[in-house]
């Protein structure tokens, strides 16, 4: 079960007002904060994998121009998963288009409640059709792995899209301003400890 909540991002005009959603995954809850306009349209937990897709309003799964999601891989945690998974979707979009593949490494972030953090950026100039690129965080939770994921699609290009300040230094620090929490016995949504 989600729960959706209001907030406020004042550093950021362009995200000023949007919602949180707070969702069990596994054994902790993790909040995330979304831009707004941005509705979810696919949530599912199946063979310890979580999936929760947000898109724009209007947009579907399948046809969508940004694209947030949060999955968290069940009793995943480790002392090289972070690394592990970050390599793995690096490697992910490296395969896909490896003449206009994009990738780099930000300075990871402090995340509420996550015992390790990376952050990077990755890009891909064309696959099927289209350029697509994001910014992503692998959280270490106490039990699972956790990542977090602001994709973009637009029209194709010969070379590696690099990324724009402008345009994914705001999608991060939204990201960042996720948090992984424990689950209370008794609370329930709102889980005000998440929230609060």
């Amino acid at each position: 079960m989600r729960l959706a909540l209001p907030f406020l991002l004042l550093a950021s005009p362009a995200l000023a007002a949007g919602t949180i959603i707070v969702s069990p995954v596994y054994s902790q809850l993790v909040a995330l904060p979304t831009p707004p306009d941005f509705v979810a349209g696919n949530e599912q937990a199946k063979d310890g994998f979580y999936i929760l897709e947000l898109a724009p309003k209007g947009q579907t799964m399948a046809q969508w121009t940004q694209l947030i999601t949060l999955t968290g891989a069940k009793d995943a945690a480790s002392d090289s998963a972070v690394t592990t998974t970050a390599s793995q979707i690096g490697g992910g979009y490296q395969a896909a288009c490896p003449a206009s593949f994009a990738a780099r490494t930000l300075p990871a972030p402090k995340v509420r409640g996550a015992l390790k953090v990376f952050a990077g950026y990755l890009g891909c100039g064309a696959v099927n059709g289209q350029s697509e690129a994001m910014v992503f965080l692998v959280l270490q939770g106490k039990s699972e792995i956790y990542r977090l994921q602001w994709a973009e699609r637009g029209p194709p290009q010969d070379t590696a899209p690099q990324p724009d300040p402008a345009i994914w230094k705001p999608r991060a620090e939204l990201l960042a301003l996720s948090r992984i929490c424990d689950k209370l016995a008794g609370e329930a949504a709102p889980y005000p400890s998440c929230t609060q």
